[in-house]
């Protein structure tokens, strides 16, 4: 069976916010200004485990990918779903709105672009595979 087009735009999209996420995930581990005062050993291993547990999330979301585009998998599609709104969380937006994080200079504005672009793009990619054409892709008379 031939891939529908929904899902070669889902892999697209979601590879692009797949390199987004890793460039807002190097960039929060070089913050270390955060909306409460921290010894500086603290904001350096605050801002270690935010890098770790956003590149856990892009691993994950990789993986989940993966098993939607090769394996056709419904769970994973699902998944994604969890995954976005995790991704919501811990997102460079949602800690600067909260005040967890306070952005340095000129680059705080582009790190919440992108952060918001990165939430919006992957949002749409996701919802792209409950799509009439995705559907076919997952059903299971059409699988292996």
């Amino acid at each position: 069976m031939q891939r529908p087009l929904s899902i070669t735009v889902f892999a697209t999209l979601f590879s692009f916010t797949l390199i987004i996420s890793l460039l807002l995930a190097l960039y929060a581990a070089r913050m270390t200004d955060f909306g409460f005062k921290l010894a500086p050993e603290a904001a350096l291993t605050l801002a270690m485990r935010i890098r770790a547990i956003r590149l856990l999330g892009i691993a994950f979301a990789l993986s989940l990918m993966l098993l939607v585009v090769f394996g056709k998998s419904r769970v994973a599609r699902s998944a994604l779903g969890v995954r976005w709104v995790l991704g919501l969380v811990t997102s460079i937006a949602f800690l600067r709105g909260i005040g967890v994080i306070i952005l340095a200079g000129g680059s705080g504005v582009a790190a919440i672009t992108l952060s918001i672009i990165q939430l919006s793009v992957e949002g749409f990619a996701i919802l792209v595979l409950y799509g009439e054409n995705a559907a076919v892709w997952f059903d299971r008379r059409f699988g292996y």
